[in-house]
């Protein structure tokens, strides 16, 4: 890995009426990231869908796209335009798959396209609810895919990544890990037990005891689309190898920086902040 690369994690709002507002906010982090020098960027969980864990699949399922579908191909192309790598979430559907996959995919600077995680580890329902992640989705691999992403003047970074609930297992961590600089973590829906600070002290465990960088990217806000609040709990924040947090961006807390969170790797802290 070169000595020196900007990352961004770009947070997204959460989902509602219009279905348009997604998109137009991942553009916008996008372009912020890229104007500000940003090799690769990170988007949440399931980039662009509403938290549908506990909703009927049925109203959902026919919103998987293929690797190769528009969604795919619009990241691809943004990637491309601005010159960077992007990681984004995706229900993924393939072939033969009676339920898609909660996927993360990978955009490179040249806007291929290609798959490097999905989510293992399926939570069940929480109280109250009828259905849970496994009524939508089939587990993948057990076995994160580090991927090498090359960038102009011959720079490149391995990437890895984690869908929201395997960051919580320490053989997800390894196996990420083993082939990566770098584990992007992919997060959206709630987590109500977590205490305040207890998200980035859980990555920057897990980023000092397997020795590489961990940028996480969140959903933020409260849905209301499904007809009751769902609120994400989830931080945007980059953290060092070293388990330093480098840079951080939490949408329930006043402060200065109200677009992606970037931060430099492995050594230098150097950061780049929009100001309000």
């Amino acid at each position: 890995m070169t000595p020196f690369m900007r990352v961004a994690a770009i947070p997204v709002g959460p989902a509602g009426d219009d279905p348009g507002a997604p998109w137009r906010e991942v553009e916008a982090g996008v372009c912020e990231a890229a104007a500000v020098g940003a090799d690769l960027a990170v988007l949440p969980e399931l980039t662009l869908l509403p938290y549908v864990a506990g909703e009927d699949p049925a109203r959902w399922r026919h919103l998987a796209e293929a690797e190769d579908g528009p969604t795919a191909r619009r990241m691809g192309a943004l990637a491309c335009r601005h010159g960077l790598a992007l990681v984004f979430g995706l229900a993924l559907c393939e072939p033969g798959g009676a339920l898609p996959l909660n996927a993360a995919l990978l955009a490179r600077p040249d806007g291929s396209i290609v798959r490097i995680a999905a989510k293992h580890r399926l939570p069940p329902p929480s109280p109250g609810d009828e259905f849970g992640e496994a009524d939508h989705f089939r587990a993948g691999p057990a076995a994160a895919r580090a991927v090498r992403v090359g960038f102009p003047g011959g720079r490149s970074l391995r990437v890895a990544a984690l869908v929201c609930y395997d960051r919580r297992f320490p053989e997800a961590w390894d196996a990420a890990a083993a082939g990566a600089d770098l584990v992007a973590v992919l997060v959206a829906g709630p987590a109500p037990q977590d205490p305040p600070g207890f998200f980035a002290a859980e990555l920057a465990g897990y980023a000092r005891r397997c020795g590489v960088a961990a940028v996480a990217a969140a959903r933020h806000g409260t849905e209301h689309g499904l007809g009751r609040p769902v609120r994400h709990d989830g931080d945007s924040l980059v953290v060092g190898p070293d388990g330093r947090l480098l840079a951080a961006w939490r949408p329930d807390a006043p402060g200065p920086v109200i677009g992606p969170v970037l931060g430099s790797l492995p050594d230098t802290v150097r950061l780049s902040l929009p100001e309000a």
